[in-house]
Parts: C-alpha cells; structure tokens; sequence
C-alpha cells in the first residue's frame, strides 16, 4: 500500500481536480437548464392535476368558475358549514 501512495504522480493532482471541478460544473449546468426548460411553460388546462408543479395549481380550477358558479359553491360550502356547526352544537348539549 504504502509503495502504490509513493508511485503516483502528484504532478497530475491539480490537473485531476480541475478536471473533476469542471466536469461538476457542467453536470450541474445541464440540470439547471433542464429544470429550468421544463418549469418555464404554465401546465396545460387539459392535464391533469398533480402535487408537484406550481404551488397552486390544484386550486386553479377556483379561478376557471364564472361568477355565479362560485356564488353556488361558497353558498354550498357555508351551508354545510352551518350543518356542521348545528351537530356539535347538539353533541355538546347531550
């Protein structure tokens, strides 16, 4: 072992670490430009829905409703809220 450490060649160590530096540097480029390639267009509206992508993109549908459609649902969503509220009131009582 210690006759393998004393036969290499210390000329060639900076030589081998910049080569590795440089060879990192362009691997980390190509992902960079990959990523970025890829996240700059908005999802298309006929795929669909997923966890990862932009932070919202779940709720987008929300902003696709004409008006009188999210009065529906927010009088939907308060109704049941209501009911809701009205059974642990009596759960409470009991």
């Amino acid at each position: 072992m210690f006759t393998f450490l004393q036969s290499l060649p210390l000329g060639l160590l900076p030589f081998v670490a910049m080569l590795l530096v440089l060879l990192a540097l362009g691997v980390a480029a190509v992902r960079w430009w990959s990523i970025r390639r890829g996240s700059e267009s908005e999802p298309a509206a006929d795929h669909p829905e997923e966890s990862h992508g932009y932070p919202l993109a779940s709720w987008r549908y929300v902003y696709d409703l004409d008006k009188s459609d999210a009065k529906r649902e927010v009088a939907s969503v308060n109704e049941q809220a209501e009911t809701l509220a009205d059974a642990e009131q009596k759960r409470r009582r009991k």
